[in-house]
């Protein structure tokens, strides 16, 4: 797959929110793995609150910058003459990226004896990664690919006034109800990908649509929304901290899921920021947002996310009253992660573009 010649304000943003992915996954996958504050069993004491809301921060974020991603394919998608065909075509060569990480992860794995290549489930995991929803977000992103066509012919055969209005029922329904009323909010699978929708049609109605004072408008609302967001987070877990009552921190993970109110309010603040800076068309930063996804695929499988959040890192070993040590260790690991990462998927896109160019010369002869 070639880079892409876009202009490179979206595609920073792309390197951004997979670098804040990559820090929300130090915390949910390393850090409070074992917390409550993430729903799990082990009690968050008073003494290491501080830590728990700093990486609560941090991690809250991952969500904003997932909504982000597909938010950008929607704002590049709206507009593509792409057809069925060809959507499958995409849809096929992301699936062989997928296969072909988590088959490579789980070989090298398997010789290094991080795994235990015996073990079945494992195997299953590694060699039917879509149909045992290994990656949750390549999953639903690869489903949203295959229906993308479909929904351009919707939007584009509807008004501003109408698509408007399907935004406000979408977000309505499957963010601000989900919202106050968690419980209601347990969509599963498909309500991930309607959300999944919901973030296609807003990038969709932002390329489609301009709006007044966007890059102003863009920026007052997503810095609004962040302070409203670090506001309720820390009064629940300060909350937790006085009461001793773990629902409190429970309650600031509820408002930082992926169907979060102000999480897509954050997200809809920094596209509309981003789609006015004129970067032009940078050859480092397309180039870098390329290996976007394999990053993704490769810190973020279930061998690799055991390895180094766990077994290289132990990340819960941190979750002390010394919240500066955290600080200290994830601003260096993850960039460190997501370079590492990058370089190997650009060696990967080298090695596919290679034998697509072989191909072709076959076939023409």
């Amino acid at each position: 797959m070639k880079t892409s010649k876009r202009n490179s304000n979206f595609e920073l943003l792309r390197i951004i929110t997979m670098l804040l992915i990559v820090f929300h996954h130090s915390i949910v996958h390393g850090l409070l793995v074992n917390s409550t504050a993430l729903g799990q069993g082990n009690p968050v004491t008073p003494q290491i609150w501080g830590t728990v809301f700093v990486g609560q921060m941090v991690a809250m974020f991952g969500k904003v910058a997932v909504a982000i991603f597909v938010m950008i394919s929607g704002y590049f998608l709206v507009n593509s003459k792409s057809s069925g065909k060809k959507s499958l075509k995409k849809v096929l060569f992301l699936t062989a990226q997928v296969y072909f990480y988590s088959v490579i992860i789980y070989l090298v794995a398997a010789h290094f004896k991080w795994i235990n290549p015996k073990d079945l489930g494992t195997l299953q995991q590694a060699f039917l990664p879509l149909f045992y929803n290994t990656n949750w977000f390549a999953t639903e992103y690869l489903m949203l690919y295959l229906i993308y066509p479909y929904l351009n012919v919707a939007l584009h055969n509807i008004n501003q006034r109408q698509h408007r209005n399907l935004i406000l029922i979408l977000i309505v329904t499957f963010t601000v109800v989900p919202t106050i009323f968690p419980n209601f909010g347990n969509y599963g699978s498909y309500g991930l990908l309607v959300v999944f929708i919901l973030y296609y049609v807003i990038g969709a109605y932002i390329r489609l649509y301009n709006l007044k004072n966007e890059k102003k408008i863009g920026g007052i609302l997503a810095i609004s929304s962040v302070l409203l967001l670090v506001i309720v987070i820390y009064c629940n877990d300060y909350l937790g901290k006085i009461s001793n009552n773990q629902h409190y921190y429970i309650n600031s993970l509820n408002i930082v899921q992926q169907y979060s109110f102000i999480i897509v309010l954050i997200a809809i603040g920094i596209i509309l920021f981003f789609k006015h800076i004129d970067l032009g068309q940078n050859r480092v930063i397309n180039t870098i947002a390329a290996t976007t996804f394999g990053i993704y695929l490769i810190h973020d499988n279930p061998i690799m996310e055991q390895a180094i959040w766990m077994k290289w890192l132990n990340m819960p070993s941190l979750l002390t009253p010394n919240v500066g040590h955290l600080l200290s260790v994830i601003v260096v690991v993850c960039p460190l992660i997501f370079i590492v990462c990058s370089l190997i998927d650009y060696i990967r896109i080298k090695i596919f573009n290679g034998i697509a160019f072989v191909s072709s010369k076959l076939k023409n002869k």
